[in-house]
């Protein structure tokens, strides 16, 4: 009998060698999987080990002839002896049953046992194979559901992984891929691997995040000049906090910068708006002037020119009522130097906002001032206003303490929201 071990990449590969160094009559005696140094020194690469057997006794031995009545594996029968005369011709006994041949069943159980075995041992192969895929099918899924097509996925993991989580933060799909792009940009300028598919996600998400801090325009707060009236209004529809936020900016203007401060309002289509306004300014103690007309508000900028600081509340109402809305730009015309403030609530369908931004226009305003932040949870439309309508980003509303809840807007915090930190980043 002659032994032989065969090496092969898969398990058919190792059986057609069998077959064509050992003949058809050989059988595998035992298979197992194991790693060698791949070429090139390049990594390891997996092969499978075969040992087979062939009997060289029987390997070619020349089927017996036709009609020969034969026993499988023992000498031929015995003749019959010749009839007598005397007793009667005995019926023919039946031919024998062919013999069964068991070698090639044997031989493909052989197969079947050694390709099992081959399996369990790249069982944990396959296990993070398959590991792999299923985060990849997922990956696809959601960015499929969030409406960006397949063909344009040519972002390497790492940062397609980070594309999916600005999506889900409502960052809109064609934004969140330039910022991506911009992050593979950098990164390939600097590394040289980025197109590869080889970028950390660490690495990537610093990237990210500082691209999206430099996208953001941000305002300085309200410039306060000693000698010199400073007039600033809050525009914006109904229901964004308009009046709450005109309050914290008195309040810190009045408390921690020590300044003069006059409330002036402008709503008086609101039930209950003057009242509270008027109950700040009392909590406060700064004087209110409630303008009804363009000449009201001349008259009230002139007595308050030793204030640092004006700060006009104005009428909110629906963005598509033009009448109100133009005859709050005949007012709004009169100021002069006027630093308007467009307030907008976070938590407005994306959408939306930029339709708002669009019907306020015409007051020309300034700067964007996003309150209700306390209220959502995905701060996508902040960034995708902020690119759409070019203006600067100014405060940021986050509750309804005075004026505790009131921040001035900073490029790295509103990094922070749409593409939060990590704990290693955050170190």
């Amino acid at each position: 009998m002659r032994v032989k071990t065969f090496e092969a990449g898969s398990m058919q590969d190792a059986l057609d060698v069998v077959k064509k160094d050992m003949g058809e009559e050989a059988f595998i005696l035992s298979t197992r999987t194991r790693r060698r140094p791949a070429a090139l020194g390049m990594g390891e690469e997996s092969v499978i080990e075969v040992t087979a057997a062939v009997d060289e006794a029987q390997a070619g031995v020349p089927p017996l002839a036709t009609g020969t009545p034969s026993t499988y594996g023992l000498r031929p029968a015995l003749e019959s002896p010749a009839p007598s005369r005397r007793t009667a011709t005995p019926a023919p006994l039946a031919p024998p049953a062919p013999p069964m041949d068991l070698q090639p069943l044997r031989r493909e159980l052989l197969e079947i046992k050694g390709a099992v075995a081959a399996l369990k041992d790249n069982d944990q192969r396959n296990a993070s194979i398959l590991k792999e895929l299923d985060q990849m099918k997922s990956l696809l899924s959601r960015i499929q559901r969030q409406g960006m097509p397949p063909a344009q996925l040519h972002l390497p993991p790492s940062l397609l992984e980070l594309y999916g989580d600005l999506v889900a933060n409502d960052v809109e799909p064609l934004i969140a891929l330039r910022l991506c792009e911009y992050a593979q940009r950098a990164l390939t300028d600097q590394d040289g691997d980025a197109s590869m598919g080889t970028v950390d996600p660490e690495r990537a998400r610093l990237f990210l995040r500082r691209v999206i801090a430099d996208f953001i325009p941000v305002a300085p707060p309200i410039q306060l000049e000693p000698g010199k009236m400073r007039v600033a209004a809050l525009v914006g529809p109904t229901g964004v906090g308009k009046t709450t936020t005109l309050a914290k900016l008195a309040a810190y203007a009045q408390i921690h910068l020590k300044q003069k401060v006059a409330l002036l309002t402008l709503d008086t289509y609101r039930m209950g708006a003057v009242d509270q306004l008027q109950q700040y300014a009392q909590i406060l103690q700064v004087p209110l002037h409630v303008a009804l007309t363009v000449e009201d508000l001349r008259s009230a900028l002139r007595f308050y020119q030793d204030r640092a600081l004006v700060l006009i509340d104005t009428p909110g109402h629906s963005p598509k009522d033009t009448d109100t809305l133009n005859q709050l730009r005949g007012l709004m015309d009169e100021l002069p130097e006027v630093e308007t403030h467009l307030v907008l609530s976070a938590t407005t369908k994306p959408r939306d906002l930029t339709e708002i931004a669009t019907r306020y226009e015409p007051l020309h305003p300034t700067r964007l001032l996003f309150t209700k932040l306390d209220e959502t949870s995905t701060y996508g439309p902040i960034l995708s206003t902020l690119a759409r309508v070019k203006r600067p980003l100014s405060y940021l509303g986050t509750g309804q303490e005075v004026p505790e809840a009131l921040e001035l807007a900073t490029s790295r915090r509103v990094a922070d929201l749409i593409l939060p930190a990590t704990m290693k980043e955050a170190e």
